[in-house]
């Protein structure tokens, strides 16, 4: 073989020795942070959908998206939750448009944390509200939350916006996973 399919070779195979490091990376954080919340926040298993797929519509093509995990009071979706490895920062968008546009009224919480970290977001306002690990509100608190949170849809004229932009960091994700 040629210096240069060898060179190849070998940054492929660096390539997907760190695609797996990153995967392995965030199942342990996505085991931390169930962890957290049915040990220290006190939420029970059944809070908690893991790995809901939602079907999304946009120009007559179906998409599908999913987030980590999901917690609902009383059969109202509270707070998306996304793990990362990366910096939370960049995820902060992309949960903000899921959790208006996956079902008919907006989840009003969302959540991104590397287990270590996390922010709170409001999802109406699309801002950070609270920083750490201590801002993540118990099965309590999340329950007092629920009952006072307007769940509302996201208006009308934003519905497209949000699902191209949630659908813009699903493909950016997709090609990172995949290594294409």
């Amino acid at each position: 073989m040629s210096e240069a399919s060898d060179r190849l070779k070998l940054i492929e195979e660096k390539i997907r020795a760190r695609e797996e490091t990153s995967v392995m990376g965030l199942s342990l954080i996505r085991e931390v942070v169930r962890e957290f919340l049915l040990s220290d926040k006190g939420y029970a298993a059944d809070d908690i959908e893991t790995d809901r797929r939602f079907e999304i519509i946009l120009d007559d093509k179906t998409e599908f998206t999913s987030v980590d995990y999901l917690i609902s009071f009383n059969q109202k979706r509270f707070m998306a939750i996304k793990c990362t490895p990366g910096a939370l920062e960049s995820r902060e968008r992309h949960l903000i448009a899921f959790a208006r546009v996956v079902g008919e009224c907006q989840i009003p919480y969302a959540l991104v944390t590397d287990g270590s970290r996390a922010r709170l977001l409001d999802t109406a306002i699309g801002k950070v509200i609270a920083e750490g690990l201590d801002s993540i509100p118990d099965r309590k608190r999340a329950a007092e939350m629920t009952e006072a949170a307007k769940f509302t849809p996201c208006a009308p004229e934003r519905v497209e916006k949000e699902k191209r932009i949630l659908l813009a960091f699903e493909s950016i994700s997709c090609t990172q996973e995949s290594g294409e």
